[in-house]
Formats: C-alpha cells, structure tokens, sequence
C-alpha cells in the first residue's frame, strides 16, 4: 500500500475536524484509494498551546513552515489558517517545490485564485478548495467538472449561516435583529464581532468564487456589490410573510449578454422557493444552466466535520490525480470579465415609509417614480396614527441607481417622516 505524508497549516476547528475524520474513516479512504494518508506535520503559531491536545504522537507540532517546505516526503498541504497574506505566501511556496494543495481559505480564493491556478499549473501541482465554498456541500468542483457542459446562466445561494440563522429567528420565531443576532453569537454561529458575516462580506468572497469557475472569468471580491443585513427590522419581515416572501441574504450572480452582474444583499423570495425554505445555520446554492436547467446544492455550510468531509474529498481527488499522472494537467480557460456597475442592475423592490397621513402625499412619492419611469406594482398604506401613516410599495424592476435616487428625492420631501427600507425583490 502506497503511503502519502501531509502537512496540515493551521489547527483550529477545520484543522481539528480533519484530524478526526482520518481518524474515523482512515480505513474507508485506503480501501478506495489503496493509499495510507499520514499527517506528518501540523503549523501552528503557538506550539506550546498544543502539548496537551491529544493528537496522534506521529503528528509533529511546529510552528516553522520551513519543517515542512523542505521536506520532500510532504506531497499535499492542507491550508485551513484562514489569514489571507500568510497563507498566500506559503501556498505559492507550496506550488513552487512541486506539493499540491488543498484550502478552506475563501479569502485567499477570492483574491488571488486565478493567479494560484496558474502557478500550480506552472509547476505540475493540484489545487483544490472545494471547503471554501458552502462548507461541506459539493458545489466548488460541480461548477467546472459536473455542470461543464452547461452555460451557467445564473447562481443565488444561502452562503452564510450566520445570516440564515439571524433571519430565521426573525422569521419563525418573531425576534428582532438584535435578538436574533445575541443568540447567534450565544450559540456560537456569530463572532463576538459579526461584521464580516452580517454586512454580506464573508458571502461575497463565496459568489466571487462561484462565478469565476461557473462562468470560466476572471472575477475577485471586489467585483461585487455587497450589502448586508443591519437595517432589516421585524416589520420588513412582518411585511414579508403577509406578501408570500421571506427575506434571506442572498449571493446573486448572473451571466447575461450584456456583462456578468454580481451581488450580495437582503431580498425578498416566494415563499415556495427552495431556497425560500432553507432555514437555521444551513446553506444552499441554486444554480441555473442552459441545459440542465435548475439544481439546487443544500446542506451544512460550516461545522469542524462537514467542512473537513470536503477538505478530505480535495486530497483524494489530488491522489487520485497523481495515481492517473494527472497532477496540475487539467487546463483552465479564463476570460476577462465585463462586469456590470451594480447601479444597472435590474431588480424590483420593496419599499417601506413613514408619511404624513394627509391628502397629497401618495401622489408626492407617485409623482417622483412617475418621473425616474418606475412603475408601481402595489401600494399599500396603513394609518399609523391622525398624523402619520405606513406606506409599503412594490416597483417594478428598474436599475438600481434610478431607485436610489429617486428614494433620495422621496426621503426629501416635507411630507416623509422616515424612509424606513427598500429591499430588493429576486424574482426567479
């Protein structure tokens, strides 16, 4: 039986979780790859914080990445540090002394993934992430293996759990935001600072990633229009439910012959959607493909285990590879990509205000649409008290930047006491 050392970069929950599944199912993996996979060394910055971690006592704990840069018995490294600059560095140090990868880094992907695909290529090396994406949902290698036949029209997913979490406390349990987002953070799901997660940055690094490989183009995270959930208020959901949509954070990306759109913000969705019902901490991605028409790719997007189960499935896919000589052969075709400007992207809308309740107004805010060509689908106005009212609109699809500032004009009219939302309607 042949025997492959690997390196681990990084020993946190990831990390952990893939010590424990080789753990779990060692045996299942030799008996389909006749191979023993041995992690030979483990990179951590502190190694004094691991003397009581009850790893295997053939792992060496170290914290040079020179142990293993310079051992040849290492073929495959597995990254899963999660710092961006670092882990890029000792990835292209990988690639150039002939070791093939294997990442969870959806920071590092979104950035610089076309230019580590091409040096792995230059050096006969793998690299593989499906991790960074969904967790342990099989979407990453699907996009240019599974689905290659199809032009991949468009992608929306659930790619943040936090968020998803949030938004479903909201929804079936009537929480506010900030009771919602307290017991993410009490059950772990939230950091102690969610930013990255609730203002739609983690989800945008996932589209970006999605959309290079699906649409074979050149796209990074900062190609994507991004904004997250902060404003979203009990009423918007109330709203909602009473219209048939839940709100969900959602990453679109689009394909279409005038350029490649990419975005990531809150949005209503029928209620009978798939990804409508996709609830708690889970992910799920919806793709559309000129022949194949819908899938829909659902699971758990995060977790020590889940993500490890694909880390895993990338070094058997890499051995696989280096068994058939296939290593760093498989060609990638990119283009540069024309991408739209997020203010013509095409949508309808949600929109929720506080205004006088006196005669005149509706036809105020009707006029300012009337004139930026916005069609009103359905207004709704519900009396607050003697002096003020709700009002909650639908418009029909228009250009992005024409809604917003034609909101500007409506938030400066004397009759507006508040412009409380807009949120975008996806329509699919």
């Amino acid at each position: 039986m042949k025997n492959v050392s690997i390196a681990l970069l990084g020993c946190g929950t990831v990390g952990k979780g893939v010590v424990e599944l080789l753990k779990m199912n060692g045996a299942l993996i030799e008996e389909q790859l006749d191979t023993h996979l041995a992690i030979k060394y483990i990179l951590v910055r502190n190694v004094d914080k691991y003397k009581d971690a009850r790893l295997p006592e053939t792992i060496h704990v170290t914290d040079d990445f020179a142990d293993i840069i310079n051992d040849d018995d290492v073929e495959i490294v597995i990254e899963v540090m999660g710092s961006a600059d670092f882990a890029k560095i000792c990835i292209e140090e990988c690639f150039r002394k002939g070791k093939s990868v294997v990442s969870a880094n959806k920071d590092v992907i979104a950035d610089y993934g076309i230019p580590l695909l091409k040096l792995a290529h230059e050096h006969g090396a793998d690299f593989q992430f499906e991790a960074s994406v969904a967790g342990g949902i099989p979407v990453v290698r699907p996009m240019y293996s599974s689905l290659n036949s199809n032009k991949i029209e468009e992608i929306i997913g659930i790619m943040n759990g936090t968020t998803n979490f949030i938004l479903t406390g909201m929804t079936d349990r009537e929480l506010s935001y900030e009771e919602a987002l307290a017991e993410a953070q009490a059950k772990g799901y939230a950091e102690a600072d969610p930013t990255n997660d609730i203002s739609g940055y983690d989800a945008a690094r996932k589209i970006a990633i999605l959309a290079t490989l699906g649409f074979h183009s050149y796209v990074t995270f900062t190609d994507v229009s991004v904004e997250g959930i902060e404003r979203i208020t009990k009423d918007d959901i109330m709203h909602a439910k009473a219209m048939g949509y839940r709100i969900k954070l959602l990453a679109v990306a689009r394909q279409e012959d005038d350029g490649i759109s990419l975005a990531v913000h809150p949005a209503f969705i029928r209620k009978d959607h798939p990804l409508a019902n996709v609830g708690d901490a889970y992910n799920a991605v919806y793709v559309r493909g000129n022949c194949v028409g819908d899938v829909m790719f659902y699971g758990q997007g995060a977790g020590a285990l889940p993500t490890a189960s694909a880390v895993v499935s990338d070094v058997m896919n890499v051995i696989q590879h280096v068994n058939n000589d296939m290593t760093g052969k498989r060609p990638y075709l990119w283009r540069n990509a024309e991408i739209k400007d997020a203010g013509e992207i095409k949508t309808p809308y949600y929109i929720r205000m506080i205004a006088a309740n006196a005669p005149g107004v509706l036809s105020s805010i009707s006029g300012i649409f009337a004139r930026h060509a916005i069609s009103i689908r359905s207004l709704i106005q519900k009396d607050e008290t003697k002096e003020l009212a709700e009002i909650v609109i639908l418009v029909d699809s228009s250009a992005n930047g024409v809604v917003k500032t034609a909101l500007e004009e409506i938030k400066e009219l004397p009759c507006i006491d508040c412009l409380c939302g807009a949120v975008r309607l996806i329509e699919v």
